[in-house]
């Protein structure tokens, strides 16, 4: 990145420098000539962005796709799997429900709180265990 920045700082400011002093000695309108030394800097730019993007390759690549119901769920389930979960809707204020409700996700997370909480509980009923001694 910073790589990048010293790239087209490089390129530009002196294409700009050179570009205004050459057509400023051969242009008779000096408003032109600067406007013309400004294009010529935005166009050296331009040339370090694409000589940037051939040298670096992204870190990512952001891939868009649809996923269904269900891996919906499945990518919920993973996200309340990392160190810091998922948190609950419960804990949401009502601007964050009512985004999730307009992004079609909130039938989703409400589905893995579900999942989530019979994962978390015990299989067979559940039996109170009674002290010796105590009161029924």
């Amino acid at each position: 990145m910073k790589i990048s920045v010293l790239l087209g700082a490089g390129l530009a400011v002196p294409t700009f420098l050179v570009a205004r002093e050459v057509l400023s000695a051969t242009m008779e309108n000096q408003d032109l000539a600067k406007t013309y030394a400004m294009l010529a800097g935005l166009f050296a730019c331009l040339v370090a962005a694409i000589v940037s993007a051939r040298l670096f390759e992204p870190k990512r690549i952001v891939s868009e796709q649809t996923l269904d119901r269900e891996q919906q769920i499945e990518a919920a389930l993973d996200l309340a799997r990392q160190p810091l979960g998922m948190g609950r809707l419960s804990d949401l204020d009502a601007a964050g429900r009512e985004e999730l409700r307009r992004l079609g996700l909130d039938e989703v997370f409400e589905e893995a709180e579900r999942r989530l909480a019979a994962q978390a509980a015990p299989d067979g009923p559940q039996v109170d265990a009674v002290e010796p001694g105590a009161a029924r």
